[in-house]
């Protein structure tokens, strides 16, 4: 079990063989950036701007109306074809157009419409007129006293004579009036003449009549000669169309919000996933890709040393001397390398100032002190140790007046044991700075790269590896900004075996919050 130390008390901790493997914690961060980004990007994107933009019309009255509107126009449209459809197939339709087309009616108006039927009516006419009975009695009682007279022989013979051209002419115009009747009742013998008054007396006839001038057949062909007008064409065409956008419209809705992707984003749209990401922003980073040093982020000295005498300097504790950039090696990670190498540096000794000194060994060490400060935040590193004894590995920050003094990874006796704390001067009343310090075992730090983390609000330290919480303080919280520092030192006496040894640092952000 893992043991932590605050000053004199032990706390017991699960093993850190509980920490994920910071590939799979790269990893993951790398894919929830990605999904943040890809989350943002669809945030963004035109098609949820077009989607939003759908659903609100969808949602408008503008739309409800419009759809309500060409549903009742369609409907009626609908409910007139259906009308003519239900008409045309009833009996009584198609009792009429059948009637209609049949060969006895086409054959009646043949027979109404020939010169037989229109001389037959004449006859008829005349032939039925009182002026014709009367005229053929008027004639025949004039032959009749003719005759008499005749037969008196009263007459002179030019009288006589007088008589026949008289007679002559009355039985012409007898013969003219019978001939007329005699062809009457010939013609309405005749098989046309008597079809045709029979058909048109006929009760299917009469109610062909009857129906062809009712108001149900007249609207009935009005709707008819509508139904096959341009008009109606049109507005069903136009009906179809504008409700097929509609539905297009609603269907691609429909899709959208049914698809995966949308699916996706909702869920991660009302979760908590991204809070992490979204609530840092990078305020300073290097991933020590260049062949050299960046300079313009890194001292390769002590800040104090630098301020004071503008060159590198050790402390007064210090066995390997911390070169000026010397042991230093970037490109990929930064590399400090502690090895056996004799050396001539400044030490820091009270109450003397700088003095000169020799040194069996030479480190190296990094910080912002000139870059970047920052007062609460997160400060991570991903670091490998490739540990020896006795050196001392660490990523720290620290005061511009040195203290308050965090250490964010230090590394000292053995590769399994980590502190982590912070240093501090809690009041004046007392003498010498104050540690509030947890101690981790059951991790070999020399394995792998670990990301060390320290988040840094006003009320709370908390230190990370691989995102496991390991530590927390919240007490005595540094209210000031603070510097970085990557450094490895030599505090114990040493022969130098198993050196050289290093501290590789692939990469370091700072964050604060956004």
């Amino acid at each position: 079990m893992a043991n932590i130390a605050f000053g004199n008390k032990y706390f017991i901790f699960s093993k850190f063989s509980s920490i994920p493997k910071t590939s799979k914690i790269e990893a993951d961060r790398a894919n929830l950036k990605k999904e943040l980004e890809e989350f943002n990007e669809f945030n963004d994107s035109d098609e949820l701007k077009s989607f939003n933009e759908l659903s609100k019309y969808l949602e408008s009255n503008e739309h409800k109306s419009l759809v309500s509107t060409l549903q009742k126009d369609k409907s009626v449209e609908e409910g007139r074809i259906k009308l003519y459809e239900t008409q045309k197939k009833s009996r009584q339709f198609k009792s009429f157009f059948k009637f209609k087309n049949s060969s006895k009616l086409k054959e009646y108006s043949a027979i109404a419409a020939s010169d037989e039927l229109a001389k037959y009516n004449k006859l008829k006419e005349i032939t039925s007129s009182a002026n014709f009975a009367s005229e053929k009695n008027k004639i025949e009682a004039e032959l009749k006293k003719i005759k008499e007279k005749e037969k008196q022989k009263e007459s002179k013979d030019a009288k006589a004579e007088n008589f026949a051209s008289q007679k002559k002419e009355l039985e012409n115009k007898l013969e003219g009036l019978i001939l007329q009747e005699s062809e009457y009742h010939k013609l309405s013998k005749s098989r046309n003449i008597k079809f045709h008054y029979k058909f048109g007396k006929s009760q299917r006839y009469i109610d062909f009549l009857a129906f062809q001038k009712s108001k149900e057949l007249k609207d009935y062909l009005a709707l008819e000669e509508y139904l096959s007008s341009a008009e109606h064409k049109e507005l069903m065409a136009s009906l179809i169309e504008r409700e097929a956008d509609e539905n297009k419209k609603i269907k691609e809705h429909t899709d959208f919000k049914n698809s995966k992707k949308y699916k996706w984003y909702l869920d991660l749209k009302g979760s908590t996933k991204f809070d992490d990401l979204k609530k840092w922003k990078v305020v300073f980073e290097d991933d020590f890709s260049g062949k050299q040093l960046d300079q313009e982020k890194w001292l390769p000295r002590y800040y104090w040393g630098d301020k004071l005498i503008k060159d590198a300097s050790a402390l007064e504790h210090d066995k390997a001397f911390p070169t000026n950039g010397k042991n230093i090696e970037t490109g990929g990670t930064l590399k400090i390398i502690t090895k056996r190498e004799k050396t001539e540096g400044k030490v820091w000794k009270q109450p003397f100032g700088f003095l000169p000194k020799e040194f069996e060994f030479t480190t190296g060490l990094v910080n912002t002190g000139k870059s970047h400060r920052q007062k609460f935040g997160k400060i991570e590193a991903k670091i490998k140790i490739n540990f020896a004894q006795p050196v001392n590995y660490n990523f720290w920050m620290v005061s511009e007046n040195n203290l308050p003094h965090i250490d964010i990874l230090k590394l000292q006796k053995k590769k399994s044991k980590v502190d982590m704390g912070h240093v501090y001067n809690a009041s004046s009343s007392k003498q010498g700075p104050e540690r509030k310090m947890a101690e981790y075992s059951g991790l070999d730090v020399s394995q792998d790269f670990f990301i060390y983390t320290l988040e840094w609000s006003k009320n709370k330290l908390t230190w990370k590896i691989n995102d496991v919480v390991v530590n927390e303080q919240t007490q005595h919280i540094p209210n000031e900004e603070m510097y970085l520092v990557f450094s490895s030192s030599m505090t114990d006496k040493a022969n130098g075996t198993g050196l050289p040894a290093s501290m590789e640092v692939d990469w370091v952000r700072c964050y604060q919050t956004a």
